[in-house]
């Protein structure tokens, strides 16, 4: 990402709290030099430093920062709760995580010689995406009718070197329930995955992700219906939804057929909609009449998901967990180096607890306890 300083904003916010440049270089611990090259142009601050004068002016990286796209800039996937939008601040806040997770890429426990596999010309054809999930099934070793455990996905994940960050992140309604961060500096991938999920849509999305992470060349809405049709394939593939249309359209009523979708997502620990969806899929890639269960099929799965509890309820047997459970259950449950790589860089570098808050989008007294936890 090419970058300026946004000298404007800066300068206001300067004026606001009365400080000049000699103030600022003091509150900042560089010398009055460093800002006044920062001021001219001549030198940009380093990620910790940035964000430092962000918190110390009470500025947002979009105002402190002027961008020019390059080649570096993070790219980023959402994967938002509902028909929730993304926003142009919900994208540059994910850059903005993403030029931190850059500063940690260097302590990550990858071979940085070599970059794992992708799909050679990811495309939208039910065929192509059928063979590229039954591909990751056979790789992972389940049978073609068999249910995919979290675990193999977990560990495909790993095997791809991608770091997984399990977050808690609720039903607020600003975050999204996956957050995917490719960085082409590093040629790292992150993949924030929301635990206040329900079971099975949190089976869903990570099989998406997996998606994501397989055809990177793909961007903006081509990349998301992949990785969407993807998760459908792998999780409900082609034989399953062949079968599974033969024996709905032996049956007379919706009622009927709503609940053997939904007998089926229990059998296979997915949503009834990936059910659904899957089965139309399959129909219209063959011209077979498509079944058209709306808007019954989404009030019978909103109803089937209140019976689940969240994954981190299960996980953490609906109590309160403490920060060494969080970064324990990271890294033994999904093979999560981050908490490593944070620890390492925050004793390298004497890096305070806001760094946490920025990256994790948590309170700063969440922020503080992990923090502690990791320099002790």
């Amino acid at each position: 990402m090419g970058k300026k300083l946004n000298i404007q904003k800066i300068s206001q916010s300067m004026d606001e709290k009365g400080l000049n440049q000699a103030g600022l270089a003091q509150i900042m611990g560089v010398s009055r030099t460093i800002v006044s090259a920062w001021f001219k142009g001549r030198k940009f601050p380093r990620p910790d430093k940035l964000l430092k004068l962000g918190l110390e002016l009470g500025l947002p990286f979009q105002d402190l920062v002027e961008k020019s796209v390059t080649a570096s800039e993070p790219v980023v996937a959402f994967r938002k709760k509902g028909r929730r939008k993304t926003t142009d601040n919900h994208i540059e806040n994910a850059k903005e995580i993403g030029q931190l997770l850059d500063l940690l890429a260097p302590y990550l426990p990858f071979d940085g010689m070599f970059q794992p596999p992708s799909l050679k010309a990811p495309k939208l054809d039910y065929s192509y995406i059928q063979n590229a999930a039954q591909q990751i099934r056979s790789e992972i070793k389940v049978k073609d009718d068999a249910s995919i455990a979290f675990e193999q996905m977990i560990a495909k994940l790993n095997n791809f070197e991608v770091v997984l960050i399990p977050v808690f992140h609720g039903q607020r309604e600003h975050h999204e329930n996956a957050l995917h961060i490719f960085l082409p500096a590093s040629k790292t991938t992150w993949i924030f995955i929301n635990l206040d999920s329900n079971l099975h849509d949190f089976k869903f999305w990570m099989a998406h992700e997996l998606g994501h992470v397989l055809s990177p060349s793909l961007t903006g809405d081509s990349a998301e219906d992949f990785a969407d049709t993807f998760a459908q394939a792998l999780l409900f593939p082609e034989m399953l939804a062949k079968r599974a249309y033969i024996s709905l359209r032996r049956l007379r009523s919706s009622r009927s057929r709503i609940r053997e979708i939904i007998r089926l997502a229990d059998s296979y620990t997915i949503s009834p909609i990936t059910v659904y969806l899957a089965i139309n899929e399959y129909s219209a890639a063959y011209g077979l009449v498509e079944l058209n269960l709306e808007p019954d099929i989404y009030a019978a799965t909103t109803y089937f998901n209140k019976k689940y509890p969240n994954v981190s309820e299960i996980l953490f047997d609906g109590k309160l967990c403490s920060a060494s459970d969080y970064i324990k259950k990271s890294k033994e449950l999904f093979g999560s180096p981050f908490f490593e790589a944070l620890r390492v860089y925050l004793s390298e570098n004497e890096i305070s607890g806001g760094f946490i808050q920025s990256i994790l989008d948590c309170s700063i007294l969440d922020a503080k306890e992990i923090h502690a936890e990791l320099i002790q």
